[in-house]
C-alpha cells in the first residue's frame, strides 16, 4: 500500500519533500533519493505499513476506541496492464480498493487498525468477505489494548450476519 500510495506520481513525492524543513527541500535531489530509497528490494512496503501501524496504536488512550472500517476505491482509470485491475467504485472504473480499519479514541487521535489494496483479479484473491474478516482480526488484534472497548463503526456494505457474528464473538459493539 505503501508503494502504491507514493507511487501515485511524483505530485506526491513533492509534497513529502516539501514538508521538510527548509534547508533539507531541494525538491529534486530529495525526490530522487526517496524514490531510490523506495525502489531498494530490500525496503518492504508491509514494514513501513507495519510500522506506521505500531506508532499510531501507540498513541491512542482512552478505555474505549471507535474502530472505522470502509473500502474505498481508488481509481486507476488510464491504467491498462496493472496486475488485479477490477471495476471499483459507483463509476465502475478500473481500479483497487482500499480496506481499511481506523481506530479513533476519546482524545481524536488517530491509529491504523488495519490496511490492504484489494485486487479483486490479484491471483490469490478469495473474496471481499474474507477480506473483511482479516481486516477484523487483524484490527482487533492491534486495536485491541489491555481492556479496551471497541465500537465498530461500518456502512450499510457491512450489515450481514457473518460481519455481526464476528463481531460480538470479539466481545464488541457495533453501528452501522
Amino acid at each position: 500500500m505503501a508503494r502504491g500510495i507514493l507511487a501515485t506520481g511524483s505530485t506526491r513525492v513533492s509534497e513529502m519533500v516539501a514538508s521538510l524543513p527548509s534547508h533539507l527541500q531541494r525538491r529534486f535531489h530529495q525526490a530522487k533519493a526517496l524514490y531510490r530509497f523506495l525502489d531498494n528490494p530490500r525496503v518492504k512496503a508491509e514494514a513501513l505499513l507495519e510500522r506506521i501501524c505500531e506508532e499510531s496504536t501507540e498513541a491512542l488512550v482512552g478505555e474505549e476506541v471507535l474502530v472505522l472500517l470502509d473500502p474505498s476505491p481508488l481509481h486507476k482509470p488510464y491504467a491498462r496492464a496493472l496486475e488485479g485491475l477490477h471495476p471499483v467504485g459507483g463509476e465502475r472504473e478500473a481500479g483497487y480498493e482500499l480496506l481499511t480499519a481506523l481506530g479513533v479514541d476519546a482524545a481524536g487521535h488517530l491509529a491504523v487498525g488495519y490496511a490492504h489494496l484489494l485486487a479483486y483479479g490479484e491471483k490469490g484473491f478469495l473474496s471481499l468477505p474474507k477480506e473483511v474478516e482479516r481486516a477484523i482480526e487483524g484490527a482487533t488484534e492491534r486495536l485491541g489494548g489491555e481492556g479496551r472497548r471497541r465500537v465498530w463503526v461500518a456502512d450499510r456494505g457491512f450489515d450481514e450476519r457473518k460481519v455481526f457474528r464476528q463481531v460480538l464473538s470479539l466481545g464488541a459493539a457495533f453501528v452501522v
